[in-house]
C-alpha cells in the first residue's frame, strides 16, 4: 500500500517513520518549513489547490491518504478530504490533543486576531513586552499595534517587515527546550505570550516558562474542523486504523 502524509510536523515525521516499516510513503511538506530527513521520497511545496492534490493522488497511485498537518491547517486538511472523496480513497485525520490549562495558568482565550488588539490594549499597560508565536503578523494587525508596546514576534518564516524599537523578529524553528524559552524570556523581559494552542510536547515549553513566571497567556483556540473521514487522536490508533 502506498501512502501520502501531509505532515509539517513533529507528529507527522514519526508518524512517517513507523509507517515506513510496513509501507510505501511519500512526505509532503508545505515547504515554509525545513524539510525533514527521511528515507522517503519527499515533496516539498504544497499540490495547488484541491485539483492538483487530486492531480498528485492519481499520478502517483496512492492508495491511502494521512492529514497529520498542524491543528490549525484547516483549509488543507479540508483539501485531503476533497481530494480523497473525489479518488474514491480511504483518509484519515491526525489531531493531536490540545493543551489543557493548569492550576494557576493565566489563560485569555480569543478566536480571531481581530480581537486581540483591543483585549491587549485593555489588560496590558503601554510599555508591556509581548511575546507572538503565532506565526507571522499581518501588515492589517501591525498597524493597529499600541506604539509604545513592544512586540517580540517569533516565526519559523522570515519577514521582509522593518525591525524598530518596539517591533522584533525573530526567526526560529521548534522544538524549543525549557531552559532556552526561560532564556529567551528573561532576555526579552517578556511580560506576556500569544499563543496557539497548538498541543504537543515540542513547543510546549514556552507555556511552562509563562507558568512559572505567573505570565499572562493569550490563547488563540483551535479552528473547528469536521470531515466525513475518521478523526484520531494518536500516531497508535492512525496506524492501527490502516
Amino acid at each position: 500500500m502506498k501512502l501520502l502524509i501531509l505532515g509539517g510536523t513533529s507528529d507527522a515525521i514519526t508518524l512517517c517513520k513507523l509507517a515506513l516499516a510496513q509501507y510505501e510513503v511519500i512526505y509532503s511538506v508545505k515547504g515554509h518549513v525545513r524539510a525533514p530527513q527521511l528515507p522517503c521520497e519527499i515533496h516539498s511545496g504544497g499540490f495547488g489547490g484541491v485539483e492538483g492534490l487530486i492531480e498528485f493522488l492519481q499520478q502517483q497511485h496512492i492508495d491511502c491518504l494521512l492529514d497529520a498537518t498542524h491543528p490549525y491547517a484547516v483549509n488543507m486538511s479540508h483539501h485531503a478530504q476533497l481530494a480523497a472523496k473525489h479518488c474514491s480513497l480511504p483518509c484519515f485525520h491526525y489531531l493531536r490533543p490540545a493543551w489543557q490549562p493548569q492550576k494557576n495558568d493565566r489563560w485569555i482565550f480569543f478566536q480571531e486576531m481581530a480581537q486581540l488588539t483591543p483585549m491587549l490594549d485593555q489588560n496590558e499597560k503601554n510599555s508591556a513586552r509581548l511575546l507572538f508565536t503565532i506565526g507571522l503578523l499581518s501588515p492589517e494587525f501591525i498597524s493597529q499595534k499600541n506604539p509604545q508596546q513592544h512586540y517580540i514576534v517569533r516565526s519559523a518564516i522570515a519577514t521582509n517587515t522593518k525591525q524598530t524599537n518596539t517591533m522584533r523578529w525573530i526567526e526560529s524553528i521548534g522544538p524549543f527546550t525549557l531552559e532556552d524559552e526561560r532564556k529567551l524570556f528573561k532576555r526579552h523581559q517578556i511580560e506576556a505570550l500569544i499563543s496557539k494552542n497548538s498541543g504537543g510536547k515540542s513547543v510546549e515549553a514556552k507555556i511552562q516558562v509563562a507558568r512559572e513566571k505567573n505570565l499572562p497567556v493569550y490563547m488563540l483556540e483551535r479552528p473547528v474542523f469536521q470531515s466525513e473521514y475518521p478523526i484520531l487522536y494518536s500516531i497508535t490508533d492512525m496506524l492501527l486504523a490502516l
